[in-house]
C-alpha cells in the first residue's frame, strides 16, 4: 500500500504542475534604464518604477521577471511575444492594435527641450518656433500625441535620431544637433552622468505632459492580468503608495 499510495501522490503532483494555471508562472517583463525611475545597479533592475511595477504585481499575486533590453529590440519582443509586457512606453493608436494598454498609467513626464547653453534656440510653445531646428530624438519612441502628430504633419524639417539618450545628449553636446526633446528629469539624470549639467538648459516651456505605461503582448491573452494589474495600481494611487515611491525624485 505505501508503494501505492506514493505513486498516487506522485502522480497528483505531476498533474497539478501542468495543470497550473498560467497566472503562476512567472511574467517576462523587460524594461531600460531609464534614470532617475529605471535604473540598472549591477545588471538588476532598481528605481522607483521597478519598484511600482514590483509592489503592483505583489499585490495581484503575479511573479515576475524583470530585464533590461535596448528599446527596439524590448519592443519587438513584446510585439512578437517573447516577452509577455514591457515598461514604459507611451500609448498610440498604432501601438494599441499589438500592445495590451492597461487603463492605469506607470507615471506622467514634462517633456521638454534641452538646447546648449549659448544657444539662441528659444521654444515658445509653437512648434513653428523649431521648425528649421535639428532635433535630437530616440527611434521608435513617442513624445506624447502633440509632438507626434506635429511629426506627422512634417512641421519638423530635421529629426535627427539616435539609439538611446546618451548618444543624443552627446550629439548636442558636440554640436551635431541644435535640441533634443526628452522627459525633464531623465535628461537631467542624463547630462549629471555626463557631466554637462552647466553646459545645457530647457528652452521654454513643457512640450506637454505624457503618460507612461507598462504594456502586454496580445500574442498571449494577458486580460485577466492587465485587469488585475489595474486593481493594483489603483489601490497605490488611493493609498499614496505611488506618491511615496515617486517622491525621492520629484
Amino acid at each position: 500500500m505505501p508503494v501505492l499510495q506514493g505513486f498516487v501522490l506522485t502522480l497528483i503532483t505531476c498533474l497539478a504542475m501542468h495543470c497550473a494555471p498560467a497566472s503562476a508562472e512567472a511574467l517576462k517583463l523587460v524594461t531600460l534604464a531609464y534614470p532617475p525611475y529605471i535604473n540598472e545597479v549591477g545588471g538588476v533592475p532598481d528605481g522607483p518604477v521597478v519598484e511600482i511595477v514590483k509592489e503592483a504585481f505583489r499585490r495581484s499575486g503575479q511573479e515576475v521577471s524583470i530585464s533590461f533590453y535596448p528599446w527596439t529590440r524590448g519592443l519587438n519582443m513584446v510585439q512578437t511575444g517573447q516577452a509577455d509586457g514591457l515598461f514604459t512606453i507611451k500609448k498610440t493608436p498604432e501601438r494599441e492594435r499589438f500592445l495590451l494598454f492597461p487603463e492605469e498609467p506607470l507615471l506622467s513626464q514634462d517633456y521638454v527641450f534641452f538646447v546648449r547653453k549659448d544657444s539662441r534656440i528659444r521654444f515658445t510653445g509653437d512648434y513653428a518656433s523649431l521648425a528649421p531646428v535639428r532635433i535630437g530624438i530616440v527611434r521608435n519612441t513617442s513624445y506624447g500625441a502633440r509632438f507626434d502628430e506635429a511629426v506627422q504633419q512634417g512641421v519638423f524639417s530635421r529629426l535627427e535620431a539616435a539609439n538611446d539618450y546618451l548618444h543624443i545628449f552627446r550629439m548636442l553636446l558636440a554640436g551635431r544637433v541644435d535640441a533634443v526633446i526628452c522627459s525633464h528629469l531623465v535628461g537631467l539624470s542624463y547630462l549629471r552622468e555626463l557631466k554637462a549639467l552647466n553646459q545645457v538648459s530647457v528652452s521654454g516651456p513643457p512640450s506637454e505632459t505624457a503618460y507612461s505605461y507598462l504594456v502586454f503582448t496580445r500574442e498571449q491573452d494577458h486580460s485577466a492580468t492587465a485587469s488585475a494589474f489595474d486593481k493594483a495600481m489603483s489601490g497605490m494611487k488611493k493609498d499614496a503608495t505611488l506618491s511615496r515611491l515617486l517622491a525621492p525624485i520629484r
